[in-house]
């Protein structure tokens, strides 16, 4: 439960850093930046992979053939 409590923390940081109410370094701000977008980028990836799987088991293919992503 304190794990939580550290992560919620650590969390509320990060956005008073990326809100400008924390003066910090400005790499880190930059480096804050670029993580979220990274993560962003790894979410949409993970949500278009489930929407090619999803296609694949409504059509049939994933049983016959498994998984096959187009990558």
């Amino acid at each position: 439960m304190m794990a939580l409590v550290w992560l919620i923390d650590i969390l509320v940081i990060i956005v008073k850093i990326l809100g400008g109410q924390m003066s910090v370094d400005p790499i880190l701000r930059f480096g804050l930046r670029l993580a979220l977008l990274c993560v962003l980028a790894a979410g949409l990836a993970v949500v278009g992979a489930g929407f090619v799987l999803l296609q694949q088991y409504l059509t049939g293919d994933l049983a016959t053939t498994g998984p096959e992503l187009p990558w």
